[in-house]
């Protein structure tokens, strides 16, 4: 009997534990003094009245992870003899990012559209969401990514 007892009530402890951690929160009071002062307290002291009251989590919450795949990416590029359009290619094929090739070496129509967006008749040009990049920086394309909300992996 003593084995079965156990069985159950390790589990129960282990769920109990790390709901409370999920669950932990503060309860925070705002107060304000006959003057109109404002402040932020566990409880209000003497003199105070309490305006409103909030409980806050405290347990850890797990940051917004943005999918790769709900970002979209057009690339102006050639698709020979172009260095820096590889790369930018590959990089954003390694974060798994949609990328929209678009190659201006014999469409009238796209290079247009790359001199109207870049200013100049000069590949690659990569649309990130809102984001224009020209060239290929792999620091500029890091910076870009990241504060889209995309997290790199360290390599």
């Amino acid at each position: 009997m003593p084995h079965r007892t156990l069985t159950y009530i390790i589990p129960t402890i282990l769920i109990v534990f790390f709901s409370s951690q999920l669950l932990a929160a503060v309860k925070i009071v705002e107060c304000e003094d006959e003057q109109g002062n404002k402040s932020f307290q566990k409880t209000c002291p003497p003199g105070y009245s309490v305006l409103s009251e909030k409980r806050l989590s405290t347990g850890k919450k797990e940051p917004d992870r943005i999918n790769p795949k709900n970002i979209s990416a057009d690339l102006y590029m050639v698709p020979d003899n172009c260095e820096a359009c590889s790369k930018a290619k590959d990089f954003l094929n390694a974060l798994g990012i949609n990328v929209n090739q678009i190659n201006v070496a014999d469409d009238i129509e796209s290079q247009n559209k790359l001199k109207e967006i870049g200013g100049e008749l000069r590949v690659p040009v990569t649309i990130i969401e809102d984001k224009i990049l020209k060239g290929f920086t792999r620091s500029d394309f890091e910076n870009t990514v990241k504060e889209l909300g995309l997290e790199l992996s360290s390599n």
